[in-house]
């Protein structure tokens, strides 16, 4: 029985590829009921048999499948949802689809376990629904390939801030190429408040939390265990290092009845401002906590008149942009930014500007000379935020 030999639907064509272990629950193949393309298989046997055959494959270490896995990688499609939502509004993926994209996290597991190597093309159409398995294959592969498709994944990619975009960064920030470090220090975008406070008044700050809750797994008992992946910068039992330097990223392999996705346990990683900034030291070769700019700053500034708060306000703007120089200028030292990239490639500024002009009762002052944002003319890569 071939591992593809049905039409997902009309006008896909029909692959067949050769068979390898024989499944530990042999199916009858089915064909799919989609009335158009919807992503996946563009030809396959029912979904649960290809899972175990790959589950075997995987248990057995089976070498001789690698050729068949890799083919259905090959072979795979981004997803497109199909069925509309209770109300009417959203769409998701059929049953069927669900279906094979459990069937294809199982061969993914596989083909991470057999350590076989994954074409580029491929792992950027897989990276649309399996997002940490290509991460995983990307980081697995010699960095005279992995190099140029970090940067393009890098600059274009699947999802902004997400796993792939953070593993291709912390690639180059190893092995840095042409135009990354240019890139990544003008991706960052620093978020400045700015406190308009009384003379002698009193001072503002702010903070902010979150948490999730990890939802439950439904039983599946005619289905293989299917092994998903978990990246982390924090060490874990059972963990190893799949990207090394001096904030590692961590691989945990788990195991569950379905594909779990973005669920909170699996969220996978997030490239923000602080990130960037780590992989800024990285490549010079420091730690994060030498970098002399941060992130996320706060000021308060008396208010006195609009010309003296237009100046500290620009003052407090220029001391900023000159730490952002001299992280640049340390860059081109090392040759990894052109001097005439410097003045593109310096953070963005996000200014939030409040008036918090408030007596020592906490009362906000009756007469107050109104704050114009419009009055202050702020520099180059320097917005007001919205």
């Amino acid at each position: 029985m071939s591992l593809l030999h049905r039409l997902l639907s009309l006008g896909c064509q029909v692959a067949l590829l050769s068979p390898f272990n024989q499944a530990q629950i042999p199916s009858e193949p089915v064909a799919s009921t989609a009335n158009s393309c919807p992503g996946g298989w563009v030809g396959r046997e029912e979904p649960k048999a290809v899972a175990w055959r790959a589950y075997d494959a995987m248990l057995t270490h089976d070498e001789s499948a690698m050729s068949e896995l890799l083919s259905l990688g090959s072979e795979w499609q981004p997803l497109s949802p199909q069925t509309p939502s209770d109300d009417g509004r959203w769409r998701h993926l059929s049953s069927e689809q669900e279906e094979e994209r459990d069937a294809m996290t199982v061969v993914l597991d596989a083909l991470i376990q057999l350590k076989a190597p994954v074409p580029g093309t491929a792992l950027r159409n897989l990276a649309a629904d399996f997002e940490t398995a290509a991460a995983i294959m990307l980081a697995r592969m010699p960095v005279e390939e992995s190099g140029p498709l970090s940067l393009d994944l890098y600059r274009s990619p699947v999802k902004d801030d997400s796993t792939l975009q953070y593993v291709s960064a912390a690639l180059l920030a190893l092995h840095p190429r042409s135009g990354f470090a240019r890139k990544l220090l003008g991706d960052i975008t620093v978020q400045a408040k700015v406190f308009a406070i009384a003379p002698g008044g009193p001072e503002i700050g702010y903070g902010v939390g979150g948490s999730c809750m990890q939802p439950s797994e439904a039983e599946r008992d005619d289905w293989p265990k299917i092994g998903q992946y978990r990246l982390s910068t924090e060490p874990s039992e059972g963990a190893s290092i799949l990207v090394g330097g001096v904030d590692p990223i961590y691989v945990t392999r788990v195991e569950s009845t379905h594909y779990l996705g973005n669920s909170c346990g699996m969220a996978g990683m997030y490239l923000g401002r602080e990130q960037r900034r780590a992989f800024i030291a990285e490549m010079l070769g420091i730690p994060p906590e030498e970098i002399p700019w941060e992130t996320d700053v706060e000021t308060n500034i008396e208010f006195t008149s609009l010309g003296q708060f237009t100046g500290a306000v620009l003052a407090f703007i220029e001391e900023q942009q000159q730490m952002y120089r001299a992280t640049a200028k340390e860059l081109e030292a090392r040759g990894l930014l052109d001097r005439s990239e410097v003045p593109q490639s310096l953070p963005q500024m996000e200014v939030d500007l409040s008036d918090a002009r408030f007596d020592s009762d906490g009362e906000r002052l009756k007469v107050a000379e109104p704050i114009s944002r419009d009055a202050i003319k702020l520099p180059a890569r320097v917005v007001w935020a919205e």
